[in-house]
């Protein structure tokens, strides 16, 4: 960016009346990233060249020093602290580590692990070690021994119960993982939005600040102007004001970054108020949006569809009730091992020996108990299927206007880029224009005003881009 300006004579026509006579012309100084802007000259008076002359070049040197030492309003702003920059992929790195809500969801992944390994144990036999003890009299009423035995029991046949709760229990161990991977995309998430939020406030601190200072600089101008006994105090109090207005939106600009940096701390399990320096990230690129349906591969499609599962698997496992139920046991022990009176029940003699029981059971009578938990396990699965519709419905929507809305901002952050050299060019020309009498304090302003609302549309834009692409992230990928 370059500083171009030039102060010249140029001879007016020779006329009858007047053959010496010079008219003087003053080019207005232009900001060009480029080649020099075009503008076409503007007579000033002889009486009031030396004046606007004098000015011009005061306001040259000014805005020169103004020029090279803020950054460019449209650039990546630089960090403001000396603590090692972080990036995006290393704050992302790091919130998974140490963000204080990922190991509760991971607590549930370990809780649905342990119930299938539960489910799967009840496959196996049980040995069991009992013993019993009895006395009274007389024989004609009761015996008294004592029983030792080892006691192993295995189920035959349950109508399928067993392999119903393993199931519903591997699904559930399915959905905990997805419900997992969704509190880390959540996160994920929000470090997205938070970093770039912490980006814009950044970069408007920068704009404002490089804005408050040309505003200062215009301002001596005015007054200047003011002390040279030209009539323009409303001038210098129309410029005051709007100085206090910019050095307000600064402050406010300020908070925002404090936010954000106490937020970002936060979520990556710092200290919140710690200091925090960021990578920028590049310039917003025209989005890459994937063919299909990759939406259907989210988290929260895959935990509302085992959820779904799982319902499903505690229908048949409620049916399993109403089927046969046969079980086999075995005993090995002694009898008595006190007392010289003979056993009652299945093991009624006495000595050392064993024995096998087998047990049939078929309910088809409980007072409606099963027909009542038959049909809550229908209501949870209805349920189930209902919620899955409407999980999937959300995340497509997310997913599609994610979507949308990133080629729509790409093309508004595009134009915005553009407009923030022209709109700088013409606050420049008219605050140029002001210093040769061409343009009022008003008009400066209003100039002053577009460049600064170019400078914050655009900062908008990209942050608003970012976000769409956050929740594309979030809501289209696995």
């Amino acid at each position: 960016m370059m500083l171009k300006g030039e102060l010249w004579p140029k001879t007016a026509p020779q006329t009858s009346a007047n053959t010496n006579k010079r008219s003087l012309f003053v080019r207005h100084v232009i900001f060009t990233q480029g080649n020099p802007s075009k503008i076409r000259p503007v007579h000033i008076p002889p009486r009031s060249y030396f004046h606007a002359g004098l000015v011009s070049l005061v306001l040259m040197a000014s805005l020169a020093h103004a020029q090279a030492g803020s950054p460019s309003p449209n650039g990546i702003s630089s960090p403001r602290g000396t603590e090692p920059l972080l990036t995006l992929d290393e704050a992302l790195r790091e919130a998974r580590n140490a963000n204080a809500h990922l190991p509760v969801a991971a607590l549930n992944i370990a809780i649905a692990r342990t119930s299938v390994r539960e489910v799967k144990a009840s496959r196996s036999p049980t040995v069991a070690l009992t013993g019993s003890a009895n006395a009274g009299g007389p024989l004609a009423y009761t015996t008294s021994q004592g029983a030792a035995q080892v006691v192993g029991a295995a189920t035959l046949f349950d109508g399928g119960l067993r392999r119903a709760n393993l199931s519903a229990a591997n699904f559930r161990l399915q959905g905990a993982g997805a419900g997992f991977r969704v509190a880390e995309k959540d996160v994920d998430l929000a470090v997205r939005l938070w970093f770039s939020e912490f980006l814009r406030a950044e970069n408007e601190i920068a704009f404002r600040e490089q804005g408050i200072e040309r505003l200062r600089s215009y301002l001596s101008q005015v007054e200047g102007r003011r002390a040279a006994g030209q009539p323009v105090g409303s001038d210098v109090l129309t410029t005051r004001v709007r100085l206090g207005t910019e050095e307000a939106a600064l402050a406010d600009a300020k908070r925002a970054l404090d936010e954000a940096r106490l937020q970002l701390n936060d979520l990556m399990g710092r200290v919140p108020d710690a200091p925090l320096s960021v990578v920028p990230l590049p310039p917003p690129a025209l989005p890459s949006i994937f063919a299909g349906s990759p939406w259907l591969a989210t988290p929260d499609v895959r935990a509302a569809e085992a959820n779904t599962a799982a319902t499903q698997a505690a229908i048949a496992a409620t049916r399993s009730e109403r089927k046969p139920q046969l079980q086999v046991s075995a005993n090995l022990g002694a009898l008595p091992v006190f007392g010289h009176d003979s056993g009652t029940g299945p093991n009624s003699g006495t000595g050392l020996g064993g024995a096998v029981l087998f047990s049939l059971s078929w309910p088809f009578f409980d007072g409606g108990v099963f027909r009542a938990r038959l049909d809550r396990a229908r209501l949870e699965a209805q349920q189930a299927r209902d919620s899955e519709i409407v999980v999937k419905r959300q995340v497509r929507f997310s997913s599609q206007l994610a979507a949308a809305q990133l080629a729509r901002l790409y093309q508004q952050v595009e134009t915005w880029d553009r407009n923030i050299p022209t709109a700088r060019d013409a606050y420049l020309q008219t605050q140029s224009m002001y210093t040769g009498g061409a343009a009022t304090a008003l008009e400066v302003l209003d100039a002053y005003t577009s460049w600064i609302n170019a400078n914050q549309a655009y900062s908008d834009a990209v942050v608003r881009y970012r976000q769409a692409e956050a929740n594309y992230i979030r809501w289209g990928t696995p």
